[in-house]
């Protein structure tokens, strides 16, 4: 009786060990991720640690698998993949179980924002740039500003990026492709500061200098940002890509801003001593009376330093400035 128990517990481990061992392939369908992004997680920001069959083929457990679902759905709703890529199932959770961060009820609306990324693919892969433009102006007029920027934008540059890594997008589509996005997205800064009067403007309790540190050419994240600011009503200066740290201290002087918003990497292609220089140059040189709003991979000095608002996702920014007060 013994050796009989002993045996069908052994079985039934052997039965779940089988079990947990999704392939990458199977992985991928259940998450909606491509292979090289998976690799991409892996390597660079050790979301999971899969272990490897006799043959190198890599396995992953009923774990791995939770936690890729959770880390997929919060990346697509605006967290930074290096904020999150380390958290427990249990902080994973709670994020999604935020009402304020996430709606589970829209999964109707996420198909309708893939369906028109979709065409949006479709268009740069045919380099119909005319019908590419087209199609963002209608999500713009179809969804509203926020669904626009968050459920259609963000999602589609980060495909593009994607793409040009893998080989599957040339860098000319993604040229024309980024030129006409940003061109789209500085419209509506210029229209939504054109839209706000003199007097409201005069009112607000923020004004916003927004740029990314020098030698961050990935400007998107930055620049929804500066969009989302000047929604809701906040005078926004967007200033670009790779701006010199005394180059965006003296501009947050000359406009008259009282809140820098710089946009860092969001996966680790600088050092931390090339960000600390850069932000310890910021500080030392931007107004004393401005904030400095962080988003992007941060350094341990910029963790500790409590001067320096830590932004984690473009949802925390927009609850953010749900908070600031206008006077």
């Amino acid at each position: 009786m013994v050796v009989g128990t002993k045996n069908k517990s052994k079985k039934s481990a052997e039965v779940k060990s089988a079990a947990d061992r999704y392939s990458v392939k199977t992985i991928c369908q259940l998450t909606g991720l491509n292979e090289h992004t998976l690799r991409a997680w892996e390597r660079r920001y050790k979301v999971v640690n899969p272990n490897r069959l006799d043959n190198g083929r890599r396995v992953y457990s009923v774990e791995d698998l939770q936690k890729l679902k959770l880390v997929t759905l919060l990346v697509r709703k605006g967290f930074l993949i290096g904020n999150i890529a380390v958290n427990s199932l249990a902080e994973l959770n709670a994020l999604v179980n935020d009402s304020s961060a996430i709606s589970l009820a829209d999964e109707g609306h996420q198909l309708r924002s893939n369906e028109y990324i979709d065409y949006l693919k479709d268009s740069i892969e045919a380099y119909d740039l005319t019908k590419l433009q087209s199609l963002l102006q209608q999500a713009r007029v179809e969804y509203g500003i926020r669904p626009f920027l968050i459920d259609i934008v963000l999602p589609f540059v980060r495909y593009m990026g994607e793409a040009v890594a893998r080989g599957e997008c040339s860098i000319g589509q993604e040229h024309g492709c980024s030129a006409i996005v940003k061109s789209e997205l500085m419209q509506l800064i210029y229209l939504f500061s054109r839209s706000h009067t003199l007097s409201r403007r005069a009112e607000s309790s923020m004004t916003f200098a927004i740029a990314t540190n020098e030698g961050n050419q990935h400007e998107f994240g930055t620049l929804i940002a500066a969009v989302l600011c000047a929604f809701q009503g906040f005078p926004t200066y967007y200033f670009g890509p790779s701006l010199p740290a005394a180059a965006l201290a003296d501009a947050c002087q000359a406009v008259g801003a009282n809140c820098i918003l710089l946009g860092l990497p969001t996966f680790p292609t600088m050092s931390e001593e090339e960000i600390d220089r850069y932000t310890t140059e910021l500080q030392a040189k931007m107004p004393s009376v401005s904030q400095l709003w962080i988003g992007g991979i941060v350094s341990e000095r910029l963790q500790l330093d409590k001067s320096v608002r830590k932004l984690s996702s473009l949802l925390e920014l927009e609850r953010l400035l749900a908070t600031v007060k206008k006077v």
